[in-house]
């Protein structure tokens, strides 16, 4: 061996000797516990060990509180988990379920996760949970609405305790119709004295579906779920719509700061967005009043309205087929011209893009055109087929020749027509999809915009309606182009995506925004370039049901009377809508392009959609008014005749005064209504409305009811009622300060004429008198709301005396029309039918009503009905 051999052999020694480490004799004795689980598998694994390997290896019993121990443990000492014949009788796991650092039992190869099936048997019994959040209560055999008299009840439930219960079902009767069941037939059914705050619990319904209270006797005896006051399974669940963004507690990655001298010359830094100032002074040229100025007549409901901004020309057109030009002055309108054109309908007015020429369609299959400078109709013509909607789709910028496209209401084609030249149509464009509801133009990308009645959306050149292509198109001006090649790549599906449709459609001065109002009342904005979606706002009517209640909303609140007729308003004009073929125009955008006005439930809404933020409401403090067609005109008078428009101005002074004026039409009115920014006293306020044409019928039931000129002072308050029936008057006064919303259902129904001629379709002796069913047999009717309302229970609103009015229904929160007075007392449909009111004078004709004589189905012989019923305030 050789010195070279030699030191590297003391080498390698000396190494193995530093990597073998040294224990002393108390370290080999007592095992570390901080590092329990060393021990591996033969295999290397790591993992409990089998039981085998494991035994004799550790004995740690003597420290029971060490933080890594193991619950069940072998008869050795060893750790991992015990085969189940080393468990069985070891532990109960049913006494602890709340243990924190309880661990399943793990399989014997050392994996972790849950045991077979074989192996977990016998170690819980769950089948003793009985206030499970899914039990459901027993519900009568013949699953009718409303409670049932006492003598069925008896037996079946004791709910005498759970007065308050949110999901309690009343029983129903034997026909199905909505009513109060008798004493005899709940008794047996339940006991209703123990549990009164059940959330799950669902009473039982009459074997008829009828909607009302039951008598005692078929209530005994049914439930007895007193026991469970405090189950918390009944709570409801709310969306959370906040916006996008980080939250308050989330954490957020700090921006990396480049050393000096790094990162200059790596190419162009991303612009951040740019929001526009001087909001403020676009603002100053909307309208902003919540009454409106003024108002002037058509002989016929007016459907139309259009604003020429670069004329100051208002046209209107009427269901008649009566146009009429107006002009804009300073502070007026002044009437110019009239038109009887059309002899059927008007179904659609539009404007050109330099707001030379206006087009109108009709019913009567014809198409005439104005020139709008001279107030002249230069051209008629006779179509073939019945028209759908129209739009000029040329720009002074592009042609000059005017080119008119028609689409058809009865196949899915579009007509073009050049109507300076001939009366003849030039090209037909056969489309896949179907009939087309919507043509909008934009100047900016010499595109036309297309949506049919399915929600589709296409967007399309103008010379052969396919999609555009730059590559061969040449033109003297520059025309923006599209930064999307497929329509997948866009958000244009998102209509047919919810199964809707576009109501109406409009696009910015620019051409950069488009915006859709849908059928189910969705407003979206895109952004034309990209097709994309930039801004969605829900304007249903749930969405207002919804922010009534909210405290946060207050901008939204209206006065609750009013809310209920605006409601009752909603659902006609969607059926107005939808059986009548005219295009409306609800939604306009202001100059600047960061403005977007349209007509809502409550008023027409002013919202800058760039900041996302919502600057008023005009017209909330209107009455009976539904706002539809909606035309802006905005205008910068100068003073010292320099500054000429907005945008050259940096401010509105006392030299620059703004004469802007928003102009709409009302749902059934034979007026437009003019809004500014003028604040009116009140000798203003009652001779707004001109007189121009000879009064209407319409007119005259106007003036039975005058505009409040302030909503948000009325206070008015429904006390009482005066039910006339054709038995007599029945007097009644309402609990208005504790059952607002059953209250308001009842007024706003007895103000619309809903209960007139309705019969009293249940009649029981000893026990009430029910109506308020439009169909009269107990089984019909509908809330101001469209749909079932919560209950409203308080304990001193009761039925422990005779002639109190409360509110019939099917169960729990789902009251509608139906109401019934009790003739006797009745504490069984306490907390289970709203009391809203008693009866003052006219019991004598309750109990004439009570007595007569009735079939097997409880309905009088001789129909007894309510003429009218007039709502005291």
């Amino acid at each position: 061996m050789n010195f070279i051999t030699y030191f590297k052999k003391e080498n390698e020694d000396m190494k193995e000797k530093k990597n073998v480490p040294c224990k002393t004799e108390d370290e080999t004795e007592k095992p570390n516990l901080s590092n329990a689980g060393d021990d591996k598998s033969s295999d290397g694994s790591f993992g409990p060990s089998p039981l085998e390997e494991i035994e004799g290896k550790h004995d740690i019993g003597e420290d029971k509180n060490h933080p890594n121990m193991e619950d069940d443990k072998s008869s050795d000492g060893s750790f991992g988990p015990s085969p189940l014949e080393e468990i069985e009788g070891k532990h109960d796991i049913g006494e602890d379920k709340n243990h924190p650092n309880m661990e399943d039992d793990k399989s014997s190869d050392g994996s972790f996760g849950p045991s077979p099936l074989e192996e977990i048997e016998g170690k819980h019994d769950i089948g003793e949970d009985k206030n499970h959040p899914n039990m459901e209560d027993d519900k009568s055999s013949d699953g009718s609405f409303g409670p049932s008299p006492l003598e069925e009840i008896e037996g079946k439930h004791d709910i005498g305790e759970d007065k308050n219960h949110p999901n309690m079902e009343d029983d129903k009767s034997s026909d199905g119709s909505f009513g109060p069941s008798p004493l005899e037939e709940i008794e047996g059914k339940h006991d209703i004295g123990e549990d009164k705050n059940h959330p799950n619990m669902e009473d039982d319904k009459s074997s008829d579906g009828s909607f009302g209270p039951s008598p005692l006797e078929e209530i005994e005896g049914k439930h007895d779920i007193g026991e469970d006051k405090n189950d918390a399974s009944g709570e409801e669940g709310y969306l959370d719509y906040s916006g996008e963004g980080h939250s308050p507690t989330s954490p957020r990655k700090r921006a990396s700061v480049p050393p000096s001298g790094e990162g200059k010359n790596k190419g162009p830094r991303k612009r951040k967005k740019k929001i526009r100032i001087n909001n403020d002074i676009y603002l100053m040229n909307i309208p902003t009043n919540k009454n409106y100025e003024v108002s002037y007549m058509h002989t016929d409901v007016v459907t139309h309205v259009l604003v020429s901004n670069k004329k100051r020309y208002i046209i209107t057109g009427s269901a008649n087929g009566v146009i009429k030009f107006w002009y804009k002055n300073v502070g007026s309108v002044e009437f110019v011209k009239y038109f009887k054109i059309h002899s059927d309908e008007i179904i659609c007015l539009f404007i050109s893009e330099d707001e030379e020429m206006m087009g109108s369609l009709s019913k009567d299959k014809t198409y005439k055109q104005f020139d709008v400078s001279s107030f002249d109709m230069n051209i008629i013509i006779k179509l073939d087929f019945s028209p759908k909607t129209g739009e000029f789709i040329y720009s002074s910028l592009f042609s000059t020749s005017v080119r008119v496209a028609i689409s058809s209401s009865e196949k899915p084609c579009i007509y073009i027509y050049n109507p300076l030249e001939s009366d003849e149509c030039v090209q037909i464009i056969n489309l896949s999809s179907n009939i087309i509801e919507i043509i909008k133009y934009n100047k900016t990308y010499d595109l036309c915009v297309l949506s049919d009645n399915s929600g589709l959306i296409d967007v399309v050149d103008v010379t052969n309606f396919k999609f555009p292509k730059y590559d061969h198109v040449e033109r003297n001006a520059v025309v923006k182009k599209l930064e999307f090649s497929f329509k997948t790549e866009t958000d244009l599906y998102e209509l047919c995506k919810y199964k809707t449709y576009a109501l109406c459609m409009n696009l910015s001065s620019d051409g950069e925004f488009m915006a859709i109002l849908s059928e189910n009342y969705f407003l979206r904005i895109y952004k034309f370039r990209t097709m994309k979606l930039y801004r969605v706002y829900d304007e249903s009517t749930e969405m207002y049901l919804t922010a009534q209640n909210d405290p946060l909303k207050k901008d939204l609140h209206i006065d609750s009377l009013d809310f209920g007729k605006r409601l009752f308003i909603e659902k006609e004009i969607k059926k107005h809508i939808k059986n009548e073929n005219i295009k409306l125009n609800m939604i306009t955008f202001d100059e600047s392009n960061q403005y977007i006005l349209y007509s809502t439930f409550i008023g027409i809404k002013v919202v800058n959609f760039v900041t996302n933020q919502l600057c008023y409401i005009i017209g909330k403090n209107e009455i009976n008014l539904r706002y539809l067609s909606i035309s802006l005109y905005q205008k910068i008078i100068p003073i010292n005749k320099v500054r000429t428009n907005i945008h050259e101005s940096l401010y509105i002074n006392e030299k620059n005064i703004s004469d802007c004026a928003l102009f709409c039409t009302v749902y059934k009115k034979c007026r437009f209504y003019m809004f500014t920014k003028k604040l009116l006293n009140e000798h203003e306020l009652d001779e707004r409305d001109i007189y121009n044409e000879q009064p209407t019928k319409n007119d005259f039931n106007s003036f039975l009811s005058t505009p409040v000129k302030n909503i948000e002072n009325n206070t008015k308050i429904p006390k009482s009622a005066i039910i006339y029936t054709t038995m007599g008057e029945i007097h009644v006064t309402l609990f208005s300060k504790e059952c607002k919303k059953t209250v308001q259902n009842f007024s706003v129904h007895s103000i619309n004429g809903y209960y007139n001629n309705c019969i009293f379709h249940r009649v029981i002796n000893h026990f009430m008198i029910q109506t308020g069913d439009p169909l009269g047999d107990g089984t019909g009717g509908e809330s101001i709301w469209g749909n079932e309302f919560e209950d409203e229970f308080f304990d001193h609103l009761n039925h422990s005396k005779p002639f109190m009015l409360s509110m019939a229904n099917c169960g729990p929160n789902t009251n509608g029309s139906q109401f019934f007075i009790t003739t006797v007392p009745c504490p069984w449909l306490d907390f289970k039918h709203t009391v809203f009111g008693k009866v003052t004078q006219g019991t004598k004709v309750v109990l004439d009503i009570e007595k007569v004589k009735t079939d097997k189905r409880d309905k009088p012989v001789e129909d007894i009905k309510i003429l009218n019923i007039k709502i005291i305030h």
